[in-house]
């Protein structure tokens, strides 16, 4: 997809699909993006005249990039400080996922992993795990959140990318080097130039024994 065509898709508007702690769509708020980089990635920001103040959790780094498909583009958008959210799992794992990835999202909240010990949702789940530290058992179910973004109807890079590289991070815990390297190169089909999937998928690739290839990884121009 050209830069002109993603300009030109974007200029119409993406969709957005926004859910606040209650599960329910936010009163007042309105999502816009911005125009995409060389990557297709977008700004996104919060106007419309809501009444309180809305903080957007999810995409956890306020980027978000056309989706392949139909469907919208998954947001989570709740009240700074809205104890509501601490009982909600996906607000939660959005929010932990956010600190996990190096962009804490500020919605005064004190955010914990509790509710996510029992967690149905993979993707809950693994970075309740992972979040306590409990890496190797981690990778199962963030493998298999994964897998479910990747076969929906309409696959959403801004869920796709930050789960591959959760996954990633889970099965190098858990030595599976040949499958960590795979989820990288899943997070860099969306973000080529990311240092974080570019490294960790050179780490994988070094334990798996293909240092040759992590090399050539590194030393892309």
């Amino acid at each position: 997809m050209t830069l002109a065509l993603l300009l030109l898709l974007a200029a119409a508007g993406p969709k957005f699909e926004a859910t606040d702690a209650r599960d329910k769509k936010p009163s007042g708020v309105t999502i816009e993006a911005g125009a995409p980089d060389e990557n297709g990635w977008m700004d996104l920001k919060i106007t419309g005249k809501p009444k309180t103040q809305p903080v957007l959790v999810w995409p956890y780094d306020g980027k978000a990039k056309l989706p392949d498909g139909p469907g919208g583009i998954t947001t989570i958008v709740i009240e700074r400080g809205d104890l509501k959210a601490l009982t909600n799992p996906r607000v939660v794992a959005a929010l932990l996922a956010a600190e996990l990835l190096g962009k804490p999202v500020d919605a005064g909240l004190h955010v914990s992993s509790a509710p996510l010990q029992k967690a149905d949702d993979y993707f809950a789940k693994g970075v309740g795990l992972l979040y306590d530290k409990k890496v190797a058992e981690a990778a199962e179910p963030l493998s298999r959140a994964l897998r479910e973004r990747e076969r929906l109807l309409t696959r959403i890079p801004s869920d796709i990318y930050p789960t591959a590289v959760l996954a990633g991070r889970a099965l190098l815990g858990a030595a599976r080097y040949n499958e960590a390297a795979v989820a990288f190169l899943k997070a860099l089909n969306h973000r080529p130039d990311d240092p974080d999937a570019t490294s960790g998928r050179a780490e994988a690739l070094i334990l798996a024994g293909k240092a040759e290839a992590a090399k050539q990884l590194l030393e892309k121009p």
